[in-house]
């Protein structure tokens, strides 16, 4: 057979296995082997049975949809999953892992699924703005009924498959070694004499219609504001054709679905946000990274503590000392006090509360740091503490970098991203150990080349001063919040500013005749949300258009309507515009990795894909015209940087 394919036949059973150590375990070429291997399997005499398996980290999963471009797509992912259904001997799927997308899609295609305990599934097409495209939309109603058929497929999330409620999605599950229980699973199949059972023609779980149809009324209500072009109405539409269409039709339905998302914007932009981080997450060396499993961590305090707790929730082994004995205990304390109530809440069990506090060490810092791999400094009043040879030592506060510093957002035990600030002395071993550490904790990596300056801090500060920019012009700061809230930034920078704070910001510095609105706000004596007013009076913790601040604002410059979609362009050209000069100054390696600090740092909506994207899908020529059309007196900040003639005069984007 090819190549990380395995074809044997013993008892009656073909067991064909594929090597899944690739990410795109579902190739072209390992489709076509697939189908070859199904082929043989169809027309041996002496096989009763086929088992379909995978060989490495999970069951057979991963396309690349890139290979459209090059015309490989015969035999498609649909073309392998209606061979499988097709066949006129029992397949059985064995699964381990996690189970995802396209690999899903073939677990649902064989008559029948042994799992491993453990096993988990998902079908997250939905997040990249995709349909399914090989039948998951009318196979799983069929199998499981709507109700969590649409959970599955509008969530993208999730679900063990050996207990709970995606249990009617396995037939069996093994304790022990999965491919023997399959195997066994299969000759009891034949010894019985029950043969194919396509999902296809599966009905039952369709036949309670009222229950079907307030699943789907529940979903409508959820998604009223999304698109109707959009994926998730699409597949809403697909799950109800399941119960009213034939399979084929319904297959059909699928196919122009999918091919019709595929070419929209938003599916290009939400791709992008996953290959954004995926590339992110590749760029560290595997070969020289260690599996981490203890850290120090040096101060007390709230970012000690999310640090701490962020450390634990993943099973590493936190060693927690400070100077200060009794603010220690107090962070400890506080510590418990959260796990505490993570177990009151139901979002902890007792055995994973237990665990987390298993896996915590206090005492003196000179011992807590003597074994551990990485140290975490959560306080600079921390950096006299002797360390071991060779240790390295990041720093997590804000702050001039050296060596290595690390910035997360907070929450840090919730939030995606690590920032790996890499300092001018930093050595090979302390960026290695740093992302190490982030693969640790599940975290999307971002290196970063500067003396301290996060990128979310620069893109977080462009943006500040690219709406204190459109005020001064005459937009009214209220209509910038409300153009950007409406294309799907909902934390727009007006509301962002009064969430974290106006005293920050009315310092950072303005070019001569530009405001800075912060600092105006501040002279009122109006320092944010906590305070029950910033640009915005907030009551009950929800902000209301202040008229003291329309007044003073006015007074300063004169009023202008700018048009929302004007404001969306202008805000997302200046940021691109930023990203480009940090990309110049060697700050960060890719535009990709802009995105995604954006994406996650920012909640930069990510069907826009982040600010390089968006621009990119604004088009670059009108980008362009945007920064050079603005008209501000800051004109350091809004001239184009050089780059963006490059690529216009090359018909090309940031990504191509």
């Amino acid at each position: 057979m090819a190549q990380g394919i395995v074809y044997a036949v013993a008892d009656g059973i073909a067991r064909i296995e594929l090597d899944t150590s690739s990410a795109n375990a579902l190739s072209f070429e390992a489709r076509s082997a697939l189908c070859a291997a199904l082929d043989k399997a169809r027309t041996d005499s002496m096989v009763e049975a086929v088992v379909l398996s995978g060989s490495g980290p999970r069951f057979p999963s991963g396309l690349d949809l890139a290979e459209r471009d090059h015309g490989r797509t015969d035999p498609s992912l649909s073309e392998l999953c209606m061979q499988i259904e097709a066949c006129p001997k029992p397949v059985i799927a064995a699964l381990h892992g996690t189970v995802y997308g396209s690999g899903m899609e073939v677990a649902l295609s064989a008559h029948f699924r042994v799992c491993a305990a453990g096993t988990r599934a998902s079908l997250p097409d939905v997040r990249m703005g995709l349909t399914p495209s090989a039948g998951a939309t009318q196979r799983l109603p069929r199998l499981a009924g709507v109700s969590l058929a649409l959970d599955m497929l509008l969530s993208g999330s999730v679900l063990l498959l050996d207990a709970g409620a995606g249990r009617v999605l396995v037939d069996e599950v093994s304790d022990g070694d999965l491919l023997p229980a399959a195997l066994d699973f299969g000759r009891r199949l034949v010894a019985e004499g029950i043969g194919p059972r396509p999902v296809s023609s599966m009905q039952a779980a369709l036949r309670d219609y009222t229950k079907g149809q307030s699943a789907i009324d529940r979903w409508q209500e959820i998604l009223a504001d999304r698109p109707e072009e959009g994926a998730e109405h699409r597949i809403l539409r697909l799950v109800d054709a399941a119960r009213l269409l034939p399979f084929e039709a319904g297959l059909a339905m699928e196919e122009d679905a999918f091919e019709a998302c595929l070419a929209s914007e938003e599916s290009g932009a939400l791709r992008h946000a996953v290959m954004a981080e995926r590339v992110a997450r590749q760029t560290a060396d595997t070969a020289e990274m260690k599996r981490m499993s203890r850290v120090a961590v040096l101060g007390a305090g709230p970012l000690a503590l999310q640090i701490v707790l962020a450390g634990l929730n993943v099973g590493l082994t936190v060693s927690w000392g400070a100077r200060e004995p009794e603010d220690l205990r107090s962070s400890v304390e506080q510590l418990r006090d959260v796990i505490e109530a993570g177990l009151k809440s139901g979002g902890l069990s007792k055995s994973q509360a237990a665990a987390r506090l298993e896996g915590l060490i206090v005492g003196a810092r000179e011992k807590m740091v003597e074994d551990a791999e990485i140290v975490l400094l959560a306080d600079p009043a921390e950096s006299d503490t002797p360390l071991p040879t060779n240790t390295t030592c990041a720093g997590v506060a804000p702050g001039r970098v050296a060596r290595i510093g690390l910035r997360f957002v907070p929450p840090v035990y919730a939030s995606r991203l690590m920032e790996i600030v890499q300092g001018p002395s930093c050595s090979p071993d302390d960026l290695t150990r740093a992302q190490a550490l982030a693969a640790a904790l599940n975290k999307v990596p971002v290196v970063v080349r500067s003396h301290g300056l996060s990128a979310a801090g620069r893109l977080t500060a462009a943006l500040h001063r690219a709406a204190d920019a459109l005020v001064d012009l005459g937009a009214d700061p209220y209509a910038i919040d409300d153009a950007l809230d409406a294309w799907g930034w909902h934390r727009p920078p007006f509301r962002l500013r009064d969430k974290q704070g106006i005293a920050e910001l009315a310092v950072a510095p303005r070019a001569q005749g530009a405001q800075n609105w912060s600092a105006q706000v501040l002279e009122m004596g109006r320092r944010g949300a906590r305070s029950g007013a910033g640009v915005y009076d907030w009551r009950d913790g929800r902000p209301r258009p202040s008229e003291k601040i329309r007044a003073r604002v006015d007074a300063l410059r004169p009023a202008k309507v700018i048009a929302p979609e004007v404001i969306c362009h202008r805000i997302v050209a200046a940021l691109a515009n930023e990203g480009c000069r940090m990309l110049r100054g060697g700050m960060v390696q890719r535009a990709s990795d802009i995105d995604a600090v954006a994406l996650l740092a920012l909640d930069f909506p990510r069907h826009r894909g982040g600010p390089m994207k968006a621009a990119s899908q604004i088009g670059m020529l009108k980008a362009l015209k945007v920064l050079e059309r603005t008209g501000h007196v800051d004109e350091a900040f809004w001239s184009p940087e050089p780059v963006w003639r490059e690529l216009v005069k090359n018909g090309r984007s940031f990504f191509s």
